[in-house]
């Protein structure tokens, strides 16, 4: 499957690849949410390296985000345009990123 990921060449259209984002998202966080606190220490070979399971959460989580300010700045870039995380209107700032954009 990981390598199926960098293989991947087509165009992915725009409602396919946020249903595959919002499924792997909701696939962590059942996985995050189940996972047993008292094993964060525990030890696991991952990609050749041993790691604990908290490492490999940070490391994730850094790595995904690291990913998503790549996207985030790209698309700034191209589209030129503000993707407008934040709406200051009323003078104090309040989240939009939530909010659906379709």
């Amino acid at each position: 499957m990981r390598q199926a990921e960098f293989d991947e060449r087509r165009i992915i259209p725009r409602d396919e690849l946020l249903s595959l984002l919002r499924n792997t998202v909701a696939d962590l966080d059942r996985v995050l949410g189940s996972f047993d606190p008292s094993r964060l220490l525990d030890r696991y070979l991952i990609q050749g390296t041993e790691v604990t399971a908290l490492a490999a959460i940070f490391h994730v989580t850094e790595h995904f985000s690291m990913h998503t300010g790549q996207i985030i700045l790209l698309t700034r870039m191209l589209a030129n345009i503000d993707l407008v995380f934040y709406d200051f209107s009323t003078g104090k700032p309040s989240h939009t990123w939530n909010e659906s954009k379709s």
